[in-house]
C-alpha cells in the first residue's frame, strides 16, 4: 500500500501549535489525522534542522548490497538484444550461468529489463496455473507427430512435417513436403528412426496422413507400419489438440524462428533452414520446461524406450449388403461374393486384409484383399450358377 503523504501545512500547524499552551498532543494528532509517531518524527526534524527539516525525502535505503552491478545488468541488456530467439528472464539466466556470471533470480532480470525500458506488459499472456503437464518418464516413450504449413517466398503454400520426442523435447526430425500425405509422414518418421531408434508409442492427431479414423475405418499405412513394427498409435480425442501440445508448441518456436531468416524460395531451401534450426533448438538452446538443459541433453541423460511386440490388428466383425450384381462394398474395395447371394446381408469378419465371409447357411468365401486393385473377384464364371435338378 502507498503510504500517505503528509502536506507541509499539516507540518507546520502540528509542530507550530505543539509549543502553545494547553494543546494536547493527542487532539491535536487526531484533528490533522496524523499518528504520534509522525507528530514526534517532524518535530525532532524542526528543532534539529528547522524548516528544512519538514521538506519530504526520499525513502529509497541508503545502501542495497543486493542490487546487481551496472556490469552484470548491461550484460542482460546485452542478451536481451543478441540472443537469436527467446529473450525472456527466464532463458537469459540460464546464458548468465553457462558464461559464468552470478546469476541473479529471474525476477530480479526481469525487473532489470523493466527498468531499462525493454518489457512491454502483455498481461493477456500469463499462463493458466490450473493446467497440469504431463511427460512421458523415458526418452523414445512417446513421441509427437505433426504437420503445420509455411508460405515460401513465391506465395507457394508447403508444408512442415515434424516428430517430437515428449520427454526430453528432442525434434528427432523436421522435413519439407509439398503437403500433409501418408508418405510424407512416414518418410519423415523413417529420418527419424534411422538416428534416433524406434520410439514405444507415437502421438498424433486424427489428421488423414496418420489414420483413417474418419476415413470409414480404413486404416492408412501410416498406422499398419506402426502396427506391424510394435509401435502404439495413440490418437487425441477429436478437439483437444493438448494431447500433443507440446509439439503445437513447437510450431510456434519454429515459425518465430522461421519468420527471422530471408523466405525461403524452395522446398529444397527450406529443408537447409529446418536443418539449421534443429542444430540450434537441439543442441544449443536451453529449454525452460527442461531447467536450462538442451533437449540433447535431456534425451542422453534419460534411458530409452523402445518398441513392445508386433501388434496383431483386433477382428473387426461388420453386415455389408450384396448389390444386384453379387457384390459388396469393404473400405475402399469392392468385393464379389456372387449374385445367388444378391440382396442379402453378409456378415465380413476381418482381421486386417484377411476376409471371411457368412451368410445363414454358412461360409460364402475366405480371401486377402490385393491392395493392387479395387475389385477382388470371385474367381468363378460370371452370371448366377446353373440350377442343380
Amino acid at each position: 500500500m502507498a503510504q500517505k503523504v503528509v502536506t507541509m501545512e499539516t507540518k507546520l500547524r502540528a509542530v507550530l501549535a505543539a509549543g502553545l499552551s494547553g494543546v494536547r498532543i493527542s487532539e491535536l494528532c487526531r484533528e490533522l489525522e496524523i499518528s504520534r509517531q509522525t507528530f514526534h518524527k517532524y518535530r525532532r526534524r524542526w528543532e534539529a534542522e528547522g524548516p528544512a527539516g519538514l521538506v519530504e525525502r526520499s525513502r529509497r535505503p541508503h545502501h542495497t548490497p543486493l542490487m546487481i552491478s551496472a556490469a552484470l545488468e548491461d550484460e542482460i541488456v546485452r542478451l536481451r538484444k543478441d540472443l537469436p530467439l527467446d529473450r525472456g528472464a527466464q532463458t537469459i539466466a540460464y546464458e548468465l550461468g553457462r558464461s559464468g556470471w552470478p546469476v541473479p533470480s529471474v525476477a530480479t532480470i526481469h525487473r532489470a529489463l523493466v527498468r531499462r525500458g525493454l518489457v512491454t506488459p502483455q498481461p493477456q499472456k500469463r499462463p493458466r496455473s490450473a493446467w497440469r503437464r504431463f511427460e512421458w518418464p523415458w526418452a523414445n516413450d512417446a513421441w509427437q507427430i505433426d504437420a503445420t504449413r509455411w508460405v515460401l517466398r513465391s506465395g507457394r503454400e508447403v508444408w512442415v512435417m515434424d516428430v517430437l520426442d515428449d520427454h526430453s523435447r528432442l525434434v528427432v526430425a523436421a522435413r519439407a513436403v509439398p503437403g500433409p500425405t501418408v508418405h510424407a509422414a512416414w518418410t519423415t518418421f523413417g529420418d527419424a528412426t534411422s538416428r534416433w531408434g524406434l520410439p514405444a508409442r507415437v502421438m498424433s492427431d486424427n489428421g488423414s496422413c496418420f489414420t483413417g479414423r474418419f476415413l470409414n475405418g480404413a486404416e492408412v499405412d501410416f498406422e499398419r507400419n506402426l502396427r506391424t513394427l510394435g509401435i502404439e498409435h495413440l490418437l487425441s480425442a477429436p478437439g483437444h489438440p493438448q494431447t500433443c501440445g507440446k509439439i503445437e508448441r513447437f510450431h510456434q518456436t519454429l515459425k518465430r524462428w522461421l519468420g527471422m531468416q530471408p523466405r525461403a524460395r524452395s522446398i529444397a531451401q527450406l529443408q537447409t533452414q529446418l536443418d539449421s534450426f534443429l542444430d540450434f533448438y537441439n543442441h544449443r538452446r536451453p529449454h525452460r520446461a527442461l531447467h536450462g538443459a538442451t533437449p540433447a541433453e535431456s534425451w542422453t541423460a534419460s534411458p530409452r524406450a523402445t518398441p513392445g511386440e508386433p501388434v496383431t490388428e483386433p477382428p473387426r466383425a461388420e453386415f455389408r449388403h450384396v448389390s444386384r450384381t453379387g457384390v459388396i462394398g469393404w473400405q475402399r474395395y469392392r468385393i464379389g461374393v456372387g449374385a445367388q447371394h444378391a440382396g442379402e446381408n453378409i456378415l465380413v469378419i476381418a482381421r486386417g486384409d484377411d476376409l471371411s465371409l457368412f451368410t445363414h447357411a454358412g461360409l460364402v468365401r475366405r480371401l486377402r484383399i490385393n491392395p493392387t486393385r479395387e475389385y477382388q473377384p470371385t474367381g468363378q464364371p460370371p452370371g448366377r450358377p446353373p440350377r442343380s435338378t
